[in-house]
């Protein structure tokens, strides 16, 4: 028998060794098929690639940089600087900015960050990369081919970063198009937003786990992605194991889970908070049904502290730079494909003057797509001037804009059995079906654990432009539960197509630095942010209401015991109760502007 055992452990370690061993051939035939196709890439755009270069920190760190010119370019160049997590050689928007940068003059300076793929280190979001873009900086200002001039563009982790770099303030850092980085938000106006990682002070599960499991490796040997099942790992219990059950390296996803109300780890991770100041000119480019709401929070910060810029945002999904035009939809919900605009001429533009001394583009503070009506808006601040607050009262089964007679309305949120999400800022669940953006909510509509609460026929169309909130009274039999507010358009035959939504766990109802549980059957006044948008609901429409528990996968859902609701794995169904009426007054705040 021992020696059974023995041979099956011996068989166990082979076969492990042998899945490593493949895992690693793999990856290594990925590696030089991306470098070719990069290679020719290059080639076909007219570019000129240096040697790589080792470019070295402060503290001796050295990170991997290529560097493009244009082929027979003549005299110092300003540059445009990307740095990323994804692999410099590796990363389709690397040559897309490369296509549409180096035939205009520019060098293209390409950045492995630290810890990733050819760069030495240990990574981590964010401590770092305020002081590695400015070593790099001014490596590139001191180098021959530089005219120390330079700009940087890039979405998601790639513009995150910029944000990060440009509180430093940096003489050479001239212009900056950070997009989809409304990860960037620290505890700015208090968005305890942390690399998108949070909302309302829940995990963002599906993105979340999605990205650390495929790409929270720390140190270049850990650069692959392993085989995962997403619907094993998002239905993972603890959650903060769902990572760990498919890397066997560390990753900072329990970290940031763990220390979500420590601020001292906060305040050594880089992202932006209320004291950091800009000078840098900025266009923060975003889309409605991604991280809008903290691009233009960021943009407001921005230009209060000293910088020049424009909040452009566009009716679409994570990092789309203007191809929903082309598709003609977002979600459900079509868009014109006439007001489709050629953006990489603006973003050229943008950097000629800023670089070249080119005439300025001509952009306000704020452009935006106004859904609905299918055209841009410009305004001079967010939300814009002439927008005013109306108020709609939940009153039983409708909305009304007085406050009915004192009432309650109750459902059972039970963690086993979670509203799905239907979606909204969903991202990276590994299943095709599950889509993002505006969609019809009617498959959930008819659930125990969803309060429906719809509004009169419109007379005249309602254009709701800036934040909406919903201010609620409400009770709970545990200590700790979660909420989900959503505003949906009901259309004459029914559909009924997500405007916006926003969540809140209860216990950071005071504010994210002071959690504090609830006590089982008193009642709370509570406020749920529901993100920004700019949405015209048509006359003969109807507003539609969600309240509900939970929104899995979107949300990691809340055991509701009152403890580590990541460390926990046995759920504990909650009956929640919102009450309504003249005290309890429970409604929902809307920015409307007016027309004209």
């Amino acid at each position: 028998m021992r020696v059974l055992i023995v041979a099956l452990v011996v068989l166990a370690v082979l076969a492990a060794l042998g899945l490593w061993q493949r895992d690693r051939i793999e990856g290594v035939l990925r590696a030089q098929k991306a470098e070719w196709e990069h290679g020719r890439a290059v080639a076909a755009m007219g570019a000129e690639r240096l040697e790589a270069a080792m470019v070295p920190m402060p503290d001796g760190v050295r990170l991997a940089t290529d560097v493009y010119l244009p082929e027979g370019a003549e005299g110092p160049l300003p540059a445009i600087l990307m740095r990323l997590p994804y692999g410099k050689t590796r990363f389709g928007e690397v040559r897309k900015w490369m296509r549409t940068f180096v035939p205009e003059g520019y060098a293209v300076v390409v950045q492995d960050m630290r810890g990733r793929y050819d760069s030495e280190g240990v990574w981590a979001p964010y401590p770092d990369e305020a002081g590695d873009g400015a070593a790099t900086l001014d490596w590139i200002a001191g180098q021959d081919w530089s005219d120390g001039r330079v700009g940087t563009i890039g979405c998601s982790a790639l513009g995150e970063t910029q944000l990060m770099l440009a509180t430093g303030r940096h003489p050479a850092h001239r212009a900056m198009i950070p997009m989809g980085a409304g990860g960037a938000i620290g505890t700015l106006d208090g968005a305890y937003g942390f690399f998108g990682f949070f909302e309302g002070g829940i995990l963002n599960l599906a993105s979340g786990f999605g990205w650390f499991v495929a790409a929270g490796g720390k140190t270049p040997d850990r650069m692959g992605k392993p085989p995962v099942d997403y619907a094993q790992g998002l239905a993972t219990l603890p959650v903060r194991e769902a990572v760990a059950r498919f890397r066997d390296d560390p990753t900072d996803y329990t970290a940031m889970l763990d220390q979500f109300d420590d601020p001292a780890y906060w305040a050594q991770s880089g992202f932006i908070e209320e004291e950091d100041r800009f000078a840098t000119p900025f266009l923060i480019v975003d889309n409605w049904y991604d991280g809008a709401r903290e691009s233009l929070q960021l943009a407001r910060h921005m230009r209060d502290t000293g910088a020049e810029g424009t909040a452009l945002i566009l009716p679409g999904l994570h990092c789309d730079m203007g191809w929903i035009f082309d598709t003609g939809a977002v979600g459900d919900m079509a868009v014109d494909p006439a007001q489709g605009q050629d953006f990489d001429a603006l973003f050229v533009g943008f950097m000629d003057h800023h670089l070249k001394g080119a005439p300025a583009p001509d952009l306000p503070p704020v452009r935006y797509y106004l859904m609905g009506e299918d055209r841009w808006m410009d305004a001079a601040q967010w939300p814009p001037a002439g927008a005013r607050t109306q108020t709609l009262f939940l009153d039983g089964e409708t909305l009304a804009e007085a406050p009915g007679a004192a009432g309650a309305r109750r459902f059972t949120s039970d963690p086993a059995d979670p509203v799905p999400t239907i979606g909204g800022t969903i991202c990276c669940t590994g299943d095709p079906d599950q889509r993002a953006g505006p969609l019809d909510q009617r498959p959930i509509e008819g659930r125990a654990d969803l309060l429906v609460l719809t509004g009169p026929e419109l007379a005249a169309p309602l254009r709701i432009v800036g934040p909406m909130r919903a201010h609620l009274t409400v009770s709970a039999n545990v200590p700790d539960a979660d909420l989900v507010v959503r505003l949906t358009d009901v259309a004459p035959d029914g559909t009924s197509l997500m405007i916006q939504e926003g969540a809140l766990r209860l216990r950071y109802r005071d504010g994210f630095d002071a959690p504090k549980l609830m006590v089982p059957g008193q009642t709370y006044a509570v406020t749920v942010d529901m993100r920004d948008i700019a949405y015209t609901v048509p006359a003969g429409h109807r507003l539609r209401l969600h309240v509900a528990g939970s929104s899995f996968p979107r949300l990691a859902r809340n055991m509701q015991s009152g403890g580590n609701p990541y460390a926990e794995a046995t759920p504990h169904p909650a009956e929640i109760t919102v009450h309504t009426g003249p005290e309890a007054r429970s409604r929902l705040e809307l920015s409307i502007l007016p027309d004209g």
